[in-house]
């Protein structure tokens, strides 16, 4: 049989996704369902999202996604702990795609879920639409008893932009995992949180590069203590000693646009 596509009728593609025995068939009978945006196919795509083949199951999940009917979202929520990794994604992709605000809510319940796993993706989607009022709301995540689960709640703040968020983050630059430090630290300085200066000098001398790579990278970004970003070029890290060197470059070109601009002759009233 030919491969389903958006030239096949409703009636067909839906008998298809229900009924073929070909995972690979009922997997594009879903995507064109999507690609066609049928919507009196929804109840049957819900059912083929606990299909036992992935690749119907995230077909399945990308064609609610186009199609967005807000009463998808619990079970599109729920793929988002699937236990494989495209399907989680299509999942995720398919919520960031919902124009309807009812999303966040949905997805704000989601991070109750019990596996940790579909919490991560959850925020992972809660980033991707990019609504920083969303931020506060994943605050208190940053004390999840997963540990994963953590590094996607400081992930998903810097993400979101939202200022307010960095005092909490802060806290994670004494954490006892590297990469909590490290994530903790990049955030900081792509949140521009000025306040965290002498805290982000401090993880320069932390005993792992990726830490200290990233507090480089935030301080550099903000433009905050130079000299010190600047005295790191003998570090052991490449990425390190390559932020360094950025900073000395900054700190001499701002030097000879500084004696410059004393130079010049003043201008004429």
């Amino acid at each position: 049989m030919q491969e389903p596509s958006v030239s096949d009728s409703p009636r067909t593609l839906i008998s298809l996704l229900t009924g073929d025995p070909s995972e690979y068939t009922r997997g594009c009978a879903a995507l064109a369902l999507g690609q066609a945006r049928v919507k009196r196919a929804q109840k049957q795509l819900l059912t083929a999202l606990s299909d036992e083949s992935a690749w119907v199951r995230g077909w399945s999940a990308f064609a609610l996604g186009r199609i967005q009917e807000p009463n998808a979202l619990p079970n599109l929520c729920r793929a988002l702990g699937d236990e494989d990794v495209w399907v989680r994604q299509q999942a995720a992709d398919a919520i960031v795609r919902f124009e309807s605000r009812l999303a966040d809510a949905a997805l704000l319940q989601s991070l109750k879920q019990r596996d940790p796993t579909a919490r991560s993706w959850t925020l992972h989607a809660i980033a991707g639409r990019g609504h920083p009022d969303t931020a506060m709301d994943v605050v208190p995540i940053l004390e999840d008893e997963s540990r994963p689960v953590r590094l996607s709640a400081i992930r998903t703040l810097y993400r979101l932009g939202q200022a307010a968020a960095a005092a909490p983050v802060r806290m994670f630059l004494r954490d006892n995992n590297e990469n909590i430090r490290g994530a903790a630290a990049y955030a900081l300085g792509a949140l521009g949180d000025v306040e965290s200066v002498s805290a982000l000098s401090l993880a320069l001398t932390d005993s792992k590069a990726w830490v200290r790579r990233n507090a480089a990278w935030s301080l550099l970004a903000m433009g905050e203590a130079l000299n010190l970003v600047a005295s790191m070029t003998g570090d052991e890290d490449q990425g390190v000693r390559l932020f360094a060197e950025n900073a000395r470059r900054r700190l001499h070109g701002a030097v000879r646009t500084g004696a410059a601009q004393e130079q010049a002759p003043e201008a004429l009233a």
